[in-house]
């Protein structure tokens, strides 16, 4: 058992959690470039990548206050918190000290900015990000410098393995740093309809391919090769047409190729002719302009996986199937009326053979059971008719079911609130919504402008983040209690169930 009132052990703690969080925080920054440079993207799914990262954080977090606190227990050192927390306060290796502290400081920063990263614009939160290699840098002086074990010979080949990880991941971020650019915040052509303000790039059409009578399978390449775009399985693209239409098409490549973007497109011959004028118009070498991908229909951790695609509900299916790890269990049951008709089927039924049930109900004579065919404790994703949704919704258990809509779902308000204000974050501004408008009408008559795209609660574009207040949510972007988790809301359809909402816009 330990003697607390023995000096020594508290300065065996404080030694052993200077080393631990050292380590802890070496990983967490390896681990990071791993992620940005998407090394480990084959081992698991991007999500649970990311939340070991900050686990890892978090731990390296605990060791640092453990190892300061520690020295505050410790009655041989007789540190203050003047002394742990402001530089240059104790007489005590005031320099090395200083540096720790420092490093303390630019870490509470990160963590800060990294759990706020909604709140705050992107180039923000990843600024401040960098200053973590800062901290890698500092803390490393301030081990060589203060530490009572320098010169031993455990703590030399320890301190050179960390140093050395730690320089080369900051000289490979560095690398990745300097071929990003950050987007073009306005179209490229100038004929094209400022329609959003959403950040844009400039693509072509590389390859075209017509899968029956009224599908085409479409290939898009940026022609700056060297944009960033980020996007994992589930991602839609919005594509901004030159009848002046914006229209969003979900992304069937493999996310590890990110200047290929593969879209499978029905010509749904609607109102307002979106497919009918890609049918029309995009053509090998046509250039187009699109918003950076979105996603509201992430892949989720899970031991095993059925996906249910219909018609071209199997295009973000596609991407998912790409991205799931080796050691995941998978299936995918594929529903159409005949197979001449459907997207990537005979690619899909050769590359992954029985895990693949292909059901064309004009050549079975049947619509498929989905009773039988369902996988009883597989988490489902499903993209395709609002009629095969609606069955799902019926079969599979909430928790286990994540959706995609092309088509918004009927929803009505519950009445309680007819009216309601909204008070803009970013300015101050009060803006009442009428029991007539929108939440998103209002907001542009007040001039506040958000991103706006389908306008019927399907796409996501004007995602906004609550602040304060209760949202009514009326879209058919995710699940309610998906939103919730998140603090967002989309209101060019959705509404508040409160007399007042806060929204960072």
């Amino acid at each position: 058992m330990l003697d607390f009132e023995n000096p020594q052990v508290w300065w065996y703690l404080t030694r052993a959690s200077a080393m631990v969080a050292w380590v802890l925080l070496t990983l967490t920054v390896v681990w990071g470039i791993l992620l940005k440079t998407r090394i480990l993207r084959g081992a698991d799914n991007p999500e649970w990548l990311t939340v070991t990262h900050r686990y890892i954080s978090g731990l390296a977090m605990a060791m640092i206050v453990t190892h300061m606190g520690t020295l505050l227990l410790d009655e041989y050192i007789q540190f203050g918190w003047a002394d742990i927390l402001v530089p240059f306060a104790t007489s005590f290796e005031p320099l090395p000290v200083a540096l720790g502290v420092i490093a303390f400081w630019l870490i509470i920063l990160v963590q800060v900015t990294a759990l706020s990263s909604r709140w705050l614009p992107e180039s923000v939160w990843k600024g401040v990000h960098l200053s973590s290699y800062l901290a890698i840098v500092l803390v490393g002086l301030h081990s060589g410098l203060v530490g009572t074990d320098v010169g031993t010979p455990w703590y030399t080949v320890t301190s050179l393995i960390l140093i050395t990880t730690a320089t080369l991941a900051g000289i490979v971020r560095l690398v990745i740093a300097a071929r990003e650019k950050p987007p073009a915040r306005t179209a490229i052509s100038p004929t094209t309809p400022k329609v959003s303000a959403a950040p844009r790039f400039r693509a072509r059409v590389v390859e075209r391919t017509p899968v029956g009578q009224d599908l085409v399978e479409l290939t898009l390449t940026p022609l700056d090769r060297t944009l960033d775009l980020d996007w994992e399985s589930g991602a839609h693209l919005t594509l901004h047409l030159e009848n002046g239409m914006e229209r969003q098409y979900s992304l069937a490549g493999d996310p590890a190729e990110q200047d290929t973007l593969r879209l499978g497109i029905l010509n749904t011959h609607g109102e307002g002719g979106g497919s009918t004028w890609v049918h029309e118009n995009l053509h090998v070498g046509i250039e187009i302009d699109c918003d950076f991908p979105r996603n509201h229909f992430p892949l989720k951790p899970a031991k095993r996986y059925q996906f249910v695609g219909s018609g071209v509900g199997i295009t973000p299916l596609r991407s998912m199937i790409h991205s799931v790890p080796a050691g995941r269990e998978w299936s995918l049951l594929y529903l159409g009326r005949n197979t001449d008709d459907m997207l990537f089927v005979d690619e899909l039924a050769q590359e992954y053979g029985d895990r693949v049930t292909i059901w064309a109900s004009q050549e079975r004579g049947s619509r498929a059971p989905l009773e039988d065919l369902l996988d009883p404790v597989a988490d489902v994703y499903a993209c395709g008719s609002a009629e095969l949704l609606a069955s799902l919704e019926q079969l599979v258990a909430p928790k286990r079911l994540h959706l995609e809509r092309f088509e918004p779902q009927v929803r009505t308000s519950n009445g309680r609130v007819d009216s309601f204000t909204v008070i803009a974050a970013a300015s101050g501004t009060t803006v009442t919504v009428n029991p007539d408008q929108t939440t998103l009408e209002a907001l542009e008559v007040a001039g506040i402008s958000l991103p706006a795209s389908c306008r019927r609660g399907t796409c996501g574009t004007c995602e906004a983040t609550v602040l304060e207040g209760t949202p009514e949510h009326l879209d058919s972007v995710m699940s309610d209690a998906d939103k919730d988790e998140l603090g967002v809301m989309y209101p060019c359809v959705s509404r508040s169930q409160t007399p007042s909402l806060t929204l960072n816009v």
